[in-house]
């Protein structure tokens, strides 16, 4: 669910329009088969994410991928690592 405040809407918005977005927020919110309530498992399967597509290798995805199911988790942390270590980022520059 989409969460707007009042104090987050454009100020040109016409007294009408602020009237009828008031109304819309007494409202209840009415769940169908397009768009059912969800569930608290549900919920947390989301989770914010930056996600970046870079390009890896052949022989190093082989590499990476002989990690085992979690190789994109280790991948991560490996990146983590690299990234936090000033004289291996000078090499790559």
């Amino acid at each position: 669910m989409a969460k707007i405040t009042m104090n987050s809407l454009p100020a040109q918005l016409t007294p009408e329009e602020l009237a009828e977005l008031e109304a819309a927020e007494k409202m209840p919110i009415t769940f169908d088969d397009d768009c059912p309530e969800m569930t608290d498992d549900m919920l947390k399967q989301f989770h914010k994410m930056d996600k970046v597509t870079i390009k890896i290798s052949p022989g190093n995805m082989k590499i990476i991928k002989s990690f085992g199911p979690d190789y994109a988790k280790i991948l991560s942390h490996l990146l983590d690592l690299a990234l936090n270590d000033a004289e291996l980022v000078k090499k790559c520059i």
